[in-house]
């Protein structure tokens, strides 16, 4: 069973790691991150430690540990292929404490992403040999500079990570770009975490090396930016810009595929001590109303106008209810874990398929979350082959937005989703702004 486990204690409680793991090339070292004086190493001392890393591996030009692959395998396996490296040998049992207590993950991956959507698809799948799974968070650095942000979403939520962000590129703003002909306090070598390995580790490597092969090109991710509009034209029309969006999205997935989709939208509970989040149902009936008369020529632009703030407002409503804990998906989902660890009969209404067709059980067809309104966007893969990731930020004149789909779909296509999720956009507005009869 997976846990959760923190390194972190505060002054009085005594003292924490502050080193740090970067990964090159599948090999990883340690480095710190703090002088001995306890003063946060500067710009020019990280440098000259990735420097030191980049020319011993390449210089060696030796193959790949393999290792950090293992930890994107699927649970059960890594779990079992964990276990077995640390009863290998005492130094594999040091390396691994080292590993998994290090604040922060650093990957320098060889590719080179051109544009937002090749960088987002690399983070995801880019150099697996260069990627432990089990770290809270991971930057990933491209060659060519490029950057990108990974979060382990079992133990925090997607804000944790929107935060780090922005809370990095801020100070980048603020602090400009460091003088880099200071030069570092101190020389101090990395030093390179290495596994005993055996015959059984070398063939679940050569296994996952297969694997993750065929999830280069397994996942199609979209990024975009609208530019028609963005929150203060929906605030303008006192319509909430995270319904507005939602709505929009249901919108275009009709035309798409000329059907309802059963929608997931992250409800966060931080209202709650230890809340996650709860499951916001937005494929609503009053969603299906705007929908359907968006495609009839008989409804005025009064009437679509009507439906459009109706569903809207059903959306906001739904929203709230979810992040009070009065959504349904949770409460489910924990009763069957109940059942399930005490060997209980799984009681019949989770076999009902309406129950998956309507989402439950991970079965959502669209899978979003907004993330807020800051320049900071994310994204994961759909839940189902046939599905959709839909992730949003929307920002004072224009809305960031990330699709997924998967390759292996032969019904999905995420880039034609954001073009009717753009004619959705500015349908809408056509219709809110001819409504000059609406009260706002």
């Amino acid at each position: 069973m997976d846990k959760i486990v923190s390194y972190f204690k505060t002054e009085k409680e005594g003292p924490c790691p502050s080193h740090l793991l970067v990964i090159y090339k599948g090999r990883m070292f340690k480095i710190e991150g703090l002088h001995e004086d306890g003063e946060i190493l500067s710009p020019q001392d990280f440098l000259l430690y990735f420097q030191q890393i980049q020319h011993k591996v390449d210089s060696e030009d030796t193959s790949i540990s393999g290792v950090p692959l293992l930890s994107n395998d699927d649970r059960t396996t890594w779990a079992r292929n964990r276990s077995h490296l640390i009863e290998l040998s005492e130094r594999n049992a040091e390396v691994m404490r080292d590993i998994e207590s290090s604040i922060s993950m650093f990957s320098m991956d060889t590719n080179e992403p051109s544009d937002y959507s090749e960088v987002a698809t690399r983070t995801l799948i880019g150099d697996m040999h260069s990627k432990w799974a089990d770290k809270s968070a991971t930057t990933v650095c491209f060659k060519n500079g490029k950057m990108g942000c990974m979060g382990e979403h079992s133990c925090y939520d997607g804000t944790i990570s929107i935060s780090m962000s922005l809370y990095a590129m801020l100070s980048i703003f603020e602090d400009g770009m460091p003088d880099w002909s200071i030069p570092p306090k101190r020389l101090v070598k990395p030093v390179e975490l290495v596994f005993d390995l055996d015959d059984e580790i070398r063939g679940e490597i050569e296994r996952m090396t297969e694997v993750a092969h065929k999830w280069q090109n397994s996942v199609c991710v979209t990024v975009d930016q609208f530019n028609g509009y963005g929150k203060e034209y929906m605030k303008s029309k006192k319509i909430h810009p995270d319904s507005w969006i939602q709505t929009a999205l249901l919108l275009a997935y009709y035309r798409l595929h000329g059907t309802f989709a059963p929608t997931y939208e992250t409800a966060m509970m931080r209202q709650y001590y230890k809340g996650r989040t709860e499951t916001c149902r937005s494929c609503s009936s009053d969603s299906v109303n705007f929908i359907e008369a968006m495609g009839s020529s008989k409804e005025s632009a009064g009437t679509k106008a009507k439906l459009f703030r109706t569903a809207a407002n059903r959306q906001t409503e739904l929203m709230n209810e979810a992040r009070k804990g009065n959504g349904v998906d949770r409460h489910l989902f924990g009763l069957w874990c109940m059942a399930y660890d005490q060997g209980l009969p799984i009681p019949e209404f989770y076999d009902d398929p309406m129950y998956s067709k309507s989402g439950g059980g991970g079965n959502f067809i669209l899978s979003t979350s907004t993330l807020g309104f800051t320049i900071n966007c994310g994204f994961v893969a759909p839940m189902c082959m046939d599905g959709y990731g839909c992730f949003y930020t929307m920002l004072g004149e224009n809305i960031w937005s990330i699709f997924t789909a998967y390759k292996d779909s032969e019904v999905t296509s995420c880039r034609k989703l954001l073009a009717e999720f753009h004619r959705a956009l500015e349908d809408i507005r056509t219709v809110m702004d001819a409504d000059i009869g609406t009260k706002l």
